[in-house]
């Protein structure tokens, strides 16, 4: 299934808007009242946007703390390398400039792994005896940061956007417990605690052997049946099924062989749930074997791609 990286950083971006200005621009931060931030609609500038993208991520209305101005905050979010991408800000600059009459701070996130070489932050016009253009922009780009620098973190948007900054293949379940164990002490919403939660399973992606390892190694995380659904995230409810499942199963034929476990542990989601349901309907062990056979746990296949180089060396 194709992820749809400009959707999620939007849901997360919107949550967390003040919580990103605080750790990437406060200088913007200050400038501001937050009382009378106001997210634009994007059918209000659509027609302002190139052709091919016709979409800006983010376009934020404020007025000044201190004078009675208002100003423009365009967050702009690039999952994949755009070797234009300061063209493009000082378009969307200066017709947003001419659009609202007003100042616009140009932010850029970039949250691509590769490549690292630094984004170009500025868009120059001149000739050799004229400088007619000298624009700049702020550039947020994730891969330059090392996470241990964000990890404990009490801005709660760190631990989410930690995930696309210097994280090797070798130290993904790590920095996802460590992640997880934080999470569960910050004093945030259930809400928000979700958003971020789901964040860190879209990318720090685990195999189900993996997960288990990591919730054996940490059991304050291990879910439980009495858990509101909406504060359980998606590894954690595929765990939630798997213990369901497994009780279950025990509670009907007895204990399980090892290769049932092992294969009801590396389903997914959607796979336990089925189980869930289908079982109600065997009456002997051989049922339940017979559904297993004709339900083979598929190779874990990471969902980013990202990672197959570095899994490989």
């Amino acid at each position: 299934m194709r992820i749809d990286h400009d959707a999620l950083f939007k849901q997360l971006l919107e949550e967390f808007f003040v919580e990103f200005l605080d750790l990437f621009a406060p200088d913007a931060l200050q400038l501001l009242d937050v009382s009378t931030l106001a997210f634009l609609d994007k059918e209000v500038f659509r027609d302002l946007l190139d052709p091919d993208r016709r979409e800006a991520d983010l376009v934020v209305q404020a007025r000044s703390r201190d004078q009675p101005t208002t100003f423009i905050i365009h967050l702009e979010h690039q999952a994949q390398e755009d070797k234009v991408l300061h063209q493009r800000m000082f378009r969307y600059f200066a017709r947003f400039h001419d659009r609202y009459d007003a100042p616009v701070y140009p932010i850029a996130l970039c949250s691509y792994r590769t490549p690292q070489q630094p984004a170009p932050d500025r868009y120059a016009v001149g000739f050799p005896d004229f400088a007619v253009l000298d624009f700049r922009f702020r550039v947020v780009q994730l891969n330059q940061f090392r996470w241990r620098d964000y990890l404990q973190h009490p801005n709660p948007l760190a631990t989410a956007l930690l995930t696309r900054m210097q994280v090797a293949f070798h130290e993904r379940r790590a920095v996802k417990a460590a992640c997880l164990v934080h999470l569960v002490g910050l004093p945030i919403s259930a809400k928000r605690r979700r958003i971020i939660s789901q964040f860190l399973d879209v990318y720090l992606p685990l195999a189900p052997a993996d997960e288990a390892e990591m919730y054996a190694a940490h059991p304050e995380l291990a879910p439980n049946e009495q858990e509101v659904p909406m504060e359980i995230v998606t590894s954690w409810e595929r765990m939630a099924a798997v213990k369901m499942a497994t009780k279950l199963l025990n509670a009907r034929f007895g204990p399980l062989s090892d290769a049932i476990t092992a294969q009801i542990a590396n389903y997914p989601y959607e796979l336990l749930e089925a189980l869930i349901l289908a079982q109600v309907q065997f009456t002997t062990l051989t049922d339940l074997e017979a559904w297993l056979a004709s339900n083979p746990a598929l190779p874990w296949v990471d969902p980013l791609g990202e990672w197959d180089d570095e899994a490989s060396a």
